[in-house]
């Protein structure tokens, strides 16, 4: 049995970025994967690179004006993270491919046949990390600043002259 509970709320402003991105935890109280839904300090490390990675890259078009060291910069530091970002990403989702396979949960649920504890497990792990608001925050960052970098450039290639 699973007890969850929701952490108390203070009273805080509420940003756009608390109301959509930041939504209140759930945690799980009683359940052996517990330890797995955590957040790792290396996945939080790998979404810093990722939002590094999505800032540098539409900033480059905004730093042309300032010779060619300052563009080049920013791309290849952009390029370098999202490699290193995605490659972390391919290989979770690789580990989470090897698991599936091993556990043929879709072929239980196709042939509704009855999921043993280990299948049970597993899913409550999967479902557990699927909690994460990692995604969310990326987003974020990759929507508002394409959208501040594209107001920005309209201005400087159009407006300004």
């Amino acid at each position: 049995m699973h007890v969850w509970s929701k952490p108390c709320v203070g009273a805080t402003i509420k940003t756009l970025f608390n109301k959509y991105m930041l939504k209140p935890k759930t945690q799980c109280l009683n359940c052996k994967a517990s330890a797995r839904c955590r957040d790792t300090a290396v996945s939080w490390v790998f979404l810093f690179i990722g939002v590094i990675a999505t800032i540098s890259v539409r900033v480059v078009n905004l730093v042309l004006s300032f010779g060619l060291f300052w563009p080049k910069f920013f791309w290849y530091l952009g390029v370098a993270g999202f490699f290193l970002y995605f490659l972390y990403k391919f290989r979770q989702d690789k580990i989470l491919r090897q698991e599936l396979e091993k556990y043929q949960i879709h072929n239980k649920i196709s042939i509704n046949q009855d999921l043993d504890a280990n299948d049970r497990e597993f899913l409550r792990t999967m479902l557990c990390s699927l909690r994460s608001n990692k995604d969310a925050i990326n987003y974020f960052f990759i929507f508002s600043s394409s959208a501040i970098v594209m107001i920005l450039a309209v201005y400087q290639d159009f407006i300004k002259k």
